[in-house]
């Protein structure tokens, strides 16, 4: 702020603040604290911050410097690895859900904006898929907000709200192939396949067709990632699940195919196993290696190496 003022404007703070959210450059009155705690969380200030700034009767500020803070290289909210980074999820959520009516217009401007500050950060580049789910649930009061609504560059938010993200589930042979998936994620199911009734063509066919058939059959019903072996992941892999349908390998060998539900490809691949000769694992090279031949159902499916991804 140019000069020192007794009286800030709450909600022009709370819009434009640049260090709104931030607990180390405030004093407080102790009363604010009777209500409010600290949760054991990433992001903790921010959680509340918004929140007890939208129920001050006043704020003041002090332009002269008292605090230094200091950004080591391990900290963990600059390790954008560390699944705990998650939580701002749940800080967003939060903030919004707890400030004052007076300010929740002005909360729900700051936290689009700072949303939007998050998904143009390379490091959370792993957590679009994220940032994606928790734009459309908010896209509502997002739209009910009349700042977001007369700024055109904040308002571009709700734009990410159309865009695809995998559903969160993980189907594979065995539960301990989705093990370190499940470090890298929150709130995802795992599903292992039963047998069922097999179609004709594929009933005289070894074990592993019949498998192959249900894990797909799986996928294209429920849509998720399909795992295809045990990987050690590093990271969060939300920039895989964001958009549509995805085939990650390591080298020639396939590790995982994402999908939505009754996916043209799935479908396809799923006709192939039953009248082919190619096992599941064959067919996905085949679509690596000759994807004009699958150009029907793949316009839309993504080839990613996942070595990025593994330890």
């Amino acid at each position: 702020m140019p000069d020192a003022t007794d009286h800030v404007a709450i909600a022009t703070y709370l819009k434009y603040g640049l260090n709104n959210a931030y607990s180390g450059n405030k004093l407080y009155a102790r009363s604010c604290w009777q209500k409010y705690r600290y949760q054991r969380m990433v992001y903790e200030d921010l959680d509340i911050l918004l929140d007890m700034l939208s129920c001050c009767e006043r704020v003041a500020y002090v332009q002269q410097p008292f605090y230094n803070y200091y950004k080591h290289a391990g900290s963990t909210t600059l390790d954008y690895t560390n699944p705990r980074l998650f939580d701002i999820m749940t800080a967003y959520q939060d903030a919004i859900e707890h400030a004052k009516v007076t300010y929740q217009d002005a909360v729900t401007y700051c936290v689009a904006k700072r949303i939007l500050i998050n998904l143009a950060t390379p490091g959370f580049a792993d957590y679009l898929a994220e940032f994606i789910e928790l734009i459309r649930q908010l896209r509502p009061i997002f739209e009910a907000s009349p700042s977001i609504m007369s700024d055109p560059a904040i308002k571009k938010i709700c734009d990410y709200a159309g865009q695809l993200t995998l559903p969160r589930r993980f189907i594979c042979e065995r539960e301990d192939w989705a093990q370190s998936w499940h470090q890298y994620s929150r709130n995802f199911k795992t599903i292992i396949p039963v047998a069922k009734a097999l179609p004709a063509d594929l009933r005289q066919r070894s074990n592993h067709f019949k498998l192959d058939y249900w894990l797909l059959k799986t996928l294209f019903e429920q849509g998720g990632l399909l795992i295809l072996g045990t990987v050690k992941l590093h990271r969060p892999f939300g920039r895989l699940r964001a958009g549509g349908d995805v085939l990650a390998f390591e080298g020639e060998h396939c590790l995982l195919v994402g999908a939505q539900p009754r996916s043209p490809l799935i479908s396809e691949l799923l006709q192939q196993l039953i009248v082919g000769s190619e096992s599941l694992t064959e067919l996905l090279t085949m679509v690596k290696a000759q994807p004009e031949r699958w150009s029907a159902c793949t316009h839309k499916i993504r080839l990613v190496d996942i070595k990025d991804w593994l330890q």
